[in-house]
Formats: structure tokens, sequence, C-alpha cells
């Protein structure tokens, strides 16, 4: 055979590009050579073998991953409180966001303030402050360079601000602590991924004491209806049904003023006999007394000042009118030391005093067993016409 024939099949099965003129090693006309190219060609590359050399490599070095991966695990701490659990949350959110200390604020309506690593309270920096209240109004993260002290004794001197929002009327903000770095765009995706998760747990917080709190106004309503039926004393009934209404909805105080037939009040009932300095008000000269009479509906006081008819003591207050088949018969007042009122509290302390209003309306019925109670049975017509004055000028002052 032609020796060229033989060399352009060898470059066709080898890929080796031979000229048409050039000579083989061995003498022309042997086949020892092409013979032996054309039965063992060379191998090609293949990407199997080049991951399996990889992977001979990295299992033969140690590495991040796999130290990772063999590191045992760390037994969960035992939590017994609610600080603690918080605790051991921020903890671990801070080691994967890689901040060096962190706090979550939450203020209407849980009154939420946990921290991690920090030694005072932030919100003390004006800086920090005002973009926390950005945040609690806005829906964008916000940084700020300023020196922050942590327990460990070093000072951070990046902060990231990112809002927290539960519900519309309940928010918040997380705020993010680093030393030495500053925050970033990624950073900034990180906290809305934390935010998402502490919303939640949040959520779960707010929806255990909504729970405890229907149970226990369910329980306070039971307990006035049943001394509605079954009362004889009107007098001990009235002081019953405040100590009822003081006890099972923690209030601090509870103080129970009926209308005379001059239209002062004057208290008939009180939980925690604090000794008030007056026993006998006149509401015109309390705006939020007549307030609540002439409007009907129950009024918050966040900080109240000292005042004949206010209990000792107490800083958060809610006037609720005692009302029966139209009338107004008197107020109750509410008050806490420490924690301050919300809206659901006034709403329910509303129903509360229709409870109590129809009580005293009981009570009235027995004025002629019970001669301290015959005068409040004729306050109604003596308040209809002092209502009527205060609406009158009311209108008179908005035209003027």
């Amino acid at each position: 055979m032609d020796p060229h024939v033989l060399l352009l099949r060898a470059r066709r099965y080898r890929g080796i590009l031979i000229a048409p003129g050039a000579r083989s090693a061995e003498a022309p006309g042997s086949e020892t050579a092409v013979g032996a190219s054309l039965k063992d060609p060379r191998r090609g590359k293949s990407f199997r073998a080049a991951g399996g050399r990889i992977i001979r490599q990295e299992s033969s070095t140690p590495h991040l991953v796999s130290r990772l991966l063999s590191s045992p695990a760390a037994a969960a701490p035992k939590v017994e409180t609610d600080d603690e659990a918080w605790a051991v949350r921020l903890a671990g959110f801070a080691r994967i966001g890689q901040y060096d200390a962190m706090t979550l604020v939450v203020e209407e309506p849980v009154q939420i303030s946990r921290g991690y690593n920090l030694l005072n309270d932030p919100l003390s920096d004006p800086g920090i402050a005002a973009l926390v209240a950005d945040a609690r109004q806005g829906a964008a993260t916000a940084r700020l360079g300023t020196a922050v002290g942590l327990v460990d004794g070093r000072a951070a001197d990046a902060v990231m601000v990112a809002p927290l929002v539960m519900t519309e009327t309940c928010r918040g903000a997380l705020i993010a602590f680093r030393i030495g770095r500053s925050f970033a765009a990624a950073d900034a995706l990180t906290a809305y991924g934390f935010a998402e998760l502490l919303a939640l747990e949040i959520a779960r917080a707010l929806s255990a004491p909504r729970a405890d709190a229907d149970r226990r106004q369910a329980l306070t309503l039971y307990e006035l209806g049943r001394l509605a039926l079954f009362g004889d004393d009107p007098g001990q009934t009235l002081r019953d049904a405040v100590a009822i209404v003081a006890n099972t909805v923690d209030h601090d105080t509870a103080h129970l003023w009926i209308l005379r037939e001059d239209g002062a009040l004057q208290l008939r009932a009180a939980h925690h006999q604090d000794g008030s300095p007056l026993a006998v008000v006149r509401p015109r000269d309390h705006g939020v007394l007549s307030e609540a009479l002439v409007q009907r509906r129950a009024v918050r006081v966040g900080s109240a000042l000292p005042s004949p008819w206010v209990p000792s003591g107490a800083r958060s207050l809610i006037v609720a009118p005692l009302t029966d088949r139209g009338r107004a018969l008197g107020v109750l007042v509410l008050g806490r030391v420490q924690r301050r009122y919300r809206a659901e509290d006034a709403e329910f302390a509303a129903v509360v005093g229709s409870f109590i209003g129809r009580l005293v309306s009981v009570a009235i019925g027995h004025a002629g067993e019970v001669a301290p109670l015959r005068r409040p049975a004729v306050a109604s017509r003596t308040f209809a016409a002092w209502r009527e004055r205060e609406l009158v000028g009311e209108l008179t002052a908005r035209e003027n």
C-alpha cells in the first residue's frame, strides 16, 4: 500500500498533522510505526477525570467548609425566661449578620426593648433616636457614623437602622452596630430578613397577652353580671364591683363616683383606700370628668397631674361614664402607676361602665331601704340641665 495513504489515515485517527512529503522515522514501507500508532491511540482529557482530581486535592488539604461540617454541634442553651429567649435570638442574629452588637425597639403596644452586647441605651444618642423615628414612619434603612460603647469594652463606629413593621399600629426598629466596618446594600437586605423573623416573634408575643386579656375581661363581665343578679346589699355590691374590676383587669386603683342631686360627684367606692383629699368634686371644674360625662365616652389620660379626684400615685388614667338607659349616673376612674393604657383598654372600660351603671341604677331603685343612695335618684335631672348648658356653651364658643 502506498505510504502516503497510510499517513493520511493516521492523521485522520490521531489528529496529527503530517505533511504529505514528510518521512516516517522508520524505513519507507515499514508498517511497525504506523501499525503501532493505529493500534494504541493517545487518550484525550475527560471532565470526569478532572473532577475526580479536584475532589482528591480538596479532600487531602484542610478546608474551611470541611472544618465547619466536621465541628461538633453545640448544645442548645436552657431558656427559662422571656429575656433569656430574646438574648439567644439576638446573639444568633448578630453572628449571622456579622454585627458586633444589636438591639430591638418596639414601643406601642408591646413595649419591647432588647439588646445584645450594648452597654447603654442607644436611643439616648440624639442621632440614633432621630434615625429610629424616621424608620418607624418610613420603610427604608438608614446608616450613621457615631461612637457607641459595648459591653466588651470596645466602641462601635457604624450604625444601621432597619424598620420593623408587625401591624399598622405596631412599629419598631432593628439597630445593628459594627466596629471598624461599614454597612453595605447587602447588609440592608440581611436586616430586612431579620426584621421579618423578629416580626413573627413579636406577633406571637402580642397574641399571647391578648388571649389572656380576653379571658380576664370575660371573667370580669361574668362576675359583674353575677353581682347584678344575686347582690343583696346595694352599697356592698358597688364596692365588690370596683374590687372585681381592679383585680381582674390589672388596674392599680379604681374609684367609683356617683352624681348627686346638685350635679357634684361623690366618691362611693374605692379599691385601695388611699385617702383622697376630697370625696366630692364638681365635674365642671375638671375637664376630663366633664368630657366623660357630657360626651358619654371613655377618656384616656397619659400623664395625670395631681388632682382631688385622681387616685394617689396613678399616672395613666381612664375615666369611663356610668350610663344606664341613656342617663349618666357617674364615672368610673381607673388608674395605673407605671404601664400606660391602650385604646382597647378604654373600649372595655366603657363596657364596664355600662355594667356598673346598671348596678348603680338598681341600687338607686332600693333607695327606700338604703338612705345614702336616695339622693342620686334625682341627679339625672340636675345633670341633664347642666349638660344642656355645657353643650350650649360649646356651640356658642364655636360660632364665635
